[in-house]
């Protein structure tokens, strides 16, 4: 249980300035999550070996896929007397 609450306090606190970055992690299961935090794709997440991790990359993709898709675009003002 401990393992668990570390992975999930320690995961989200990693961030990478750019997707160039993730090319150079050497763990290929912290490699997929970086790429896969990036492109917003569970193609990376399913190659991640760790079950845990697997599932928060999952979670993680699928919750920034809801925001992108239902998150409405609001229209620009536009000015009187333009």
């Amino acid at each position: 249980m401990r393992n668990i609450i570390l992975l999930l306090l320690f995961i989200p606190i990693q961030s990478y300035s750019d997707m160039s970055e993730c090319m150079n992690i050497p763990n290929q299961d912290k490699k997929n999550f970086c790429m896969a935090s990036y492109s917003g794709s569970s193609t990376f997440c399913e190659k991640i070996k760790n079950f845990e991790n697997r599932t928060h990359c999952m979670r993680m993709v699928v919750s920034k896929q809801r925001i992108m898709q239902y998150s409405t675009i609001k229209p620009k003002e536009e000015k009187e007397g333009e």
